[in-house]
C-alpha cells in the first residue's frame, strides 16, 4: 500500500509537550522562564511562594480557608488571576522577618494588592486609633494561622487556586 498523507507532512523541529509535575498540564520544554519540570503558570506560583517558604498546596489551602476572597475587603480574584501576575499578594508579619521574604511561620494570608498596602499603613498607626473592624479581625485571626488552612484536601494538591479563576472544576474538598 502507498504512503499515507501524514507521511508527507514535515514536522521539522516539533517537540512533544511534556507534563507539568504539579498540575499535570502540558508545556513546551523549550519555553523559557519556567521552573524545571513545571508549566509557566505553576512556575510563576512556585516563584511567588518561594521567598515566603510556601508551596503551591499551602497557598491553595490558605486561599481555601479564605473562601478564595480577600479576607479584608472580600474581593474575589475571578478570572483576573488566570494570566500574568497573580491577583494575590502574600502578606506576612514584617516584625518577624525582613521585607523581602519570610520564614513561612509569619505568613498571615493572601490579600488583594490594595489591602496588602493598607495593612502596612494600618500597622503603623497607634494602637488606640486602630478602629477598622475587618482589619482588626484579620490581624487578630489571620487565615493562614487557622487550622483549616492546613493542606488537607485533594483540591489543595492540584491546580493553582490563585490562577484558576473562581469556578475551576478541579476544586475538591475530598479529604486526603
Amino acid at each position: 500500500m502507498g504512503s499515507s498523507w501524514i507521511d508527507a507532512i514535515d514536522f521539522g523541529d516539533m517537540v512533544e509537550d511534556e507534563i507539568c509535575d504539579h498540575c499535570i498540564g502540558g508545556y513546551d520544554p523549550r519555553e523559557r522562564g519556567r521552573v524545571k519540570g513545571h508549566c509557566r503558570e505553576c512556575s510563576a506560583a512556585i516563584r511567588q511562594g518561594r521567598p515566603y517558604n510556601l508551596s503551591i498546596p499551602r497557598m491553595n489551602a490558605i486561599l481555601r480557608a479564605q473562601d478564595d476572597a480577600c479576607p479584608i475587603c472580600g474581593e474575589l480574584a475571578g478570572d483576573y488571576g488566570m494570566e500574568g501576575r497573580s491577583f494575590w499578594q502574600i502578606d506576612h508579619d514584617h516584625a518577624c522577618c525582613n521585607r523581602n521574604g519570610s520564614c513561612g511561620r509569619c505568613v498571615r494570608g493572601m490579600l488583594c494588592q490594595p489591602c496588602n498596602l493598607r495593612v502596612a499603613w494600618y500597622e503603623r498607626l497607634p494602637q488606640d486609633i486602630r478602629d477598622w473592624p475587618r482589619m482588626n479581625n484579620y490581624l487578630d485571626d489571620p487565615p493562614a494561622k487557622r487550622p483549616e488552612a492546613r493542606v488537607s484536601t485533594v483540591g489543595d494538591l492540584r491546580g493553582i487556586r490563585a490562577r484558576d479563576g473562581s469556578f475551576a472544576g478541579w476544586r475538591s474538598s475530598e479529604p486526603l
